[in-house]
């Protein structure tokens, strides 16, 4: 079934050195993002479609629910020494296909979270445009960025509210 829906990547800044170093600590840090990001991702009426990795794939129904999700999440971990986020946001026609999201949507998401700062979040044009009416939100244009496997020209925002 094809759906427009905001898509959400994060992924834990240097969880593989983390890892190599201290394996039970690096299984305590994916708990605890657990424990912090699944309620909140509840809260804004999405869900967590996998976990791959240290990274989780977020879907929402709506790109302004997935920023402030996004934001909240950036609050909750920020005291966290090995819970450090980046997280990139597009939304996109997708396929959802046995609980799974699939296609250019979600690629184009997945491409973005590494542009994030840790401890920020990027969001695509799409995302922009959905938000830009919200003065809850600060953004910075980072232009348009080359994106592995992506065909179309994106511009790329950081939002860049409270510390972000």
């Amino acid at each position: 079934m094809r759906k427009l829906t905001a898509i959400i990547f994060t992924d834990i800044a240097g969880f593989t050195a983390l890892s190599g170093r201290d394996e039970h600590r690096a299984l305590k840090v994916l708990s605890r993002q657990r424990e912090l990001v699944f309620p909140l991702v509840e809260q804004y009426a999405g869900r967590c479609l996998k976990e791959i990795g240290d990274g989780l794939l977020l879907s929402f129904p709506s790109s302004l629910e997935a920023v402030r999700c996004a934001v909240n999440i950036q609050k909750a971990t920020a005291a966290e020494v090995d819970l450090r986020l980046r997280i990139g946001i597009h939304q996109g026609d997708v396929i959802e296909y046995k609980g799974d999201l699939l296609g250019d949507g979600v690629n184009t998401a997945a491409r973005l979270e590494p542009l994030a700062p840790i401890g920020g979040i990027v969001m695509s044009q799409r995302v922009f445009e959905d938000i830009a009416s919200y003065p809850e939100f600060n953004t910075v244009c980072l232009g348009t960025p080359p994106l592995k496997g992506v065909q179309q020209k994106l511009t790329v925002y950081c939002l860049v509210n409270d510390g972000l």
